[in-house]
């Protein structure tokens, strides 16, 4: 999970960096930190593929899955009517977010193990 945040402060400290001090819709606001969080998802189980000794493309897509889960249940402090926490989401976030970070480890696995041949 902490690598997934790690590489969605990253991430975000860059596009931040763009387009901070810039006018943006509230709607626009709302797509590109959907797409960080996403991407974040990605680029965390590749990184995990990358770095990771053998066959671990399970530990990255459980962790995802569990980060998204984290979020929601941090919605249980909030007091705004939109950002409610729902079985639905956390199961079709986390679903999500477990494929998308499945899929980056599996690529990572396959990248570095081509550079060990």
């Amino acid at each position: 999970m902490a690598v997934f945040i790690g590489i969605e402060l990253i991430l975000g400290s860059i596009v931040g960096g763009i387009v901070v001090g810039r006018y943006m819709s509230i709607s626009l606001g709302f797509l590109l930190q959907g797409l960080l969080h996403l991407t974040s998802f990605f680029v965390g189980g590749l990184v995990i593929g990358l770095l990771s000794p053998g066959i671990r493309t399970g530990e990255p897509a459980v962790g995802a899955f569990c980060s998204v889960a984290l979020m929601l249940a941090m919605s249980l402090f909030t007091p705004y009517a939109f950002i409610r926490f729902s079985l639905n989401k956390m199961l079709l976030g986390g679903a999500i977010a477990f494929g998308l970070a499945l899929l980056g480890a599996r690529i990572g696995e396959r990248l570095s193990s081509s550079k060990h041949r």
